[in-house]
């Protein structure tokens, strides 16, 4: 337990910076947001010894500049990292992009009529919201704008001193001086909401309801996937109403969904909590490497989703869990994963007054085949596989629950077909999947994507399982529905 939990510390929520000239008036900050509930890593910059400070101004523009006055990292000084589809060399984790937690604005660099300066009030990742990190000596970075030109903060005089513009152009990025090397530096955990897991408060019950969904809401061209470039608000109103008809008159303990974009969270939860009771719906983003500094600390962004149907941004791509109101921890894992591809997520929250706790993931895909007959996948070398590894992962945090005293059911879409079930070993000793009647029975199932089974459900032993595969109508998935009693 002391293992899993040493790195378990508060998210630091946006509070306002005590420097009387960064203050931004409530009014500016943008209603694209974080979601609180999002377990996504937080981060700040820094320059020559100062951090970076979103900063209003007289006008309220949310301009960037290195403060002297601020000594910790809070509201105004925090950014999440996102990296986004780039058209011209067709991948993510190429570049960059920061948003404000502040203001859930994105940085973007104003060339034309701002003179180069950064301001935190981009809607959307383009251009001019991307950076490429070029490592530097003493583990700082050189942060290249759209523009061709570094990002520097000024030397002169109120109100240009500190302000961050990218207009620095050197031959070589050693040239750039102390002012233009910047630091990333993580502040809090991978998404523990607070410092220490609570014990739980009284025995798990043995009946217990979960459903874990795959909902195909990103950009995925499949004719299943009805919710691709979909608005937050309509994934909220169909995801809802089809558990909502798969359920009946049922409540579901935990929902475990995959393929969700980050914006559609607080939505969803407002809609579940028409049917289902008080909830919670924790979100955890998926990750690329974008960059490794020279002291080799790895970068990595949220891989955002891809924008809407109305051109509006989604936040970041990834998976969340509905768990009940009483949930104040849950804590986000980056799986190991192989280079250059997705790093995939685990998310778990623990609910102290049910005696439950809850784990979801999506794993690496292995070789497949697409609906355009060509070959594709993640996790493709069979002398290394990394779904073994994550299985492992994931169990590790299960053992460390259920040490803690909880009741532990997990699972997500494990992109793992019956036939390469042995990857996921780990998972099934001294467990039971959804799939099986009995803890000896064969490690199968019902088909719930295609005509295979990637989608898993596991819990205690010794309890009566059932479990149901639902068409809920929206995804290239089933959703997978396991009851004990």
């Amino acid at each position: 337990m002391a293992a899993l939990l040493a790195a378990a510390g508060a998210v630091v929520a946006p509070a306002a910076s005590s420097a009387a000239d960064t203050a931004v008036p409530a009014s500016s900050a943008a209603d694209t947001a974080v979601p609180a509930s999002s377990a996504g890593q937080r981060w700040a910059l820094k320059v020559n010894g100062h951090y970076v400070t979103v900063s209003a101004g007289p006008d309220g523009d949310t301009k960037l500049r290195a403060n002297p006055r601020a000594t910790t990292a809070r509201g105004w000084e925090l950014f999440t990292l996102h990296t986004d589809y780039v058209e011209d060399v067709k991948k993510y984790g190429t570049t960059v992009s920061f948003r404000s937690e502040a203001t859930g604005g994105y940085v973007t660099t104003e060339s034309a009529a701002g003179g180069s300066a950064l301001r935190a009030r981009g809607t959307t990742t383009g251009s001019w919201e991307r950076f490429r990190l070029k490592p530097l000596a003493g583990g700082t970075f050189g942060l290249l704008a759209h523009n061709d030109r570094y990002v520097a903060a000024e030397l002169g005089s109120y109100p240009d001193h500190g302000l961050l513009r990218a207009r620095t152009s050197v031959s070589h990025p050693d040239e750039l001086g102390s002012w233009e090397r910047f630091t990333l530096e993580k502040v809090g955990p991978q998404g523990a909401h607070s410092a220490n897991m609570p014990a739980p408060t009284t025995r798990a019950p043995k009946a217990r309801d979960v459903v874990s969904w795959n909902i195909c809401a990103n950009s995925n061209p499949s004719l299943e996937c009805a919710l691709r470039y979909a608005r937050p608000a309509i994934v909220a109103d169909r995801v809802s109403a089809a558990l909502h008809a798969a359920m009946g008159s049922r409540r579901p303990d935990a929902v475990f969904f995959q393929e969700i974009c980050e914006k559609s969270a607080e939505p969803l939860e407002l809609k579940l909590e028409g049917w289902a009771g008080p909830l919670h719906v924790r979100f955890m983003p998926t990750y690329y490497q974008v960059a490794t500094a020279t002291d080799g600390t790895v970068v990595q962004a949220q891989k955002n989703c891809s924008d809407g149907t109305d051109s509006a941004d989604r936040g970041a791509f990834g998976i969340a869990l509905a768990v009940p109101e009483g949930n104040t921890w849950y804590q986000g894992t980056v799986l190991p994963s192989p280079t250059g591809t997705e790093q995939r997520p685990m998310l778990c929250a623990v609910v102290p007054a049910e005696g439950s706790a809850y784990c979801n993931a999506h794993f690496s895909t292995g070789r497949h085949i697409d609906s355009n007959g060509d070959p594709q996948g993640d996790d493709i070398d069979p002398e290394h596989p990394f779904r073994p590894l994550q299985a492992a992962t994931m169990r590790e945090n299960v053992d460390a629950f259920t040490a803690g005293g909880y009741a532990v059911y997990h699972g997500g879409d494990l992109n793992t077909t019956t036939r390469d079930v042995v990857h996921l070993s780990s998972l099934y000793t001294g467990r039971q999947e959804c799939g099986q009647p009995t803890p000896t029975s064969p490690r199968a199932g019902e088909a719930t994507a295609g005509g295979s089974k990637i989608d898993y459900l596991f819990g205690p032993q010794g309890a009566s399982y059932a479990c149901r595969v639902v068409d809920g109508g929206l995804s290239d998935h089933r959703m997978i529905n396991l009851t004990t009693s």
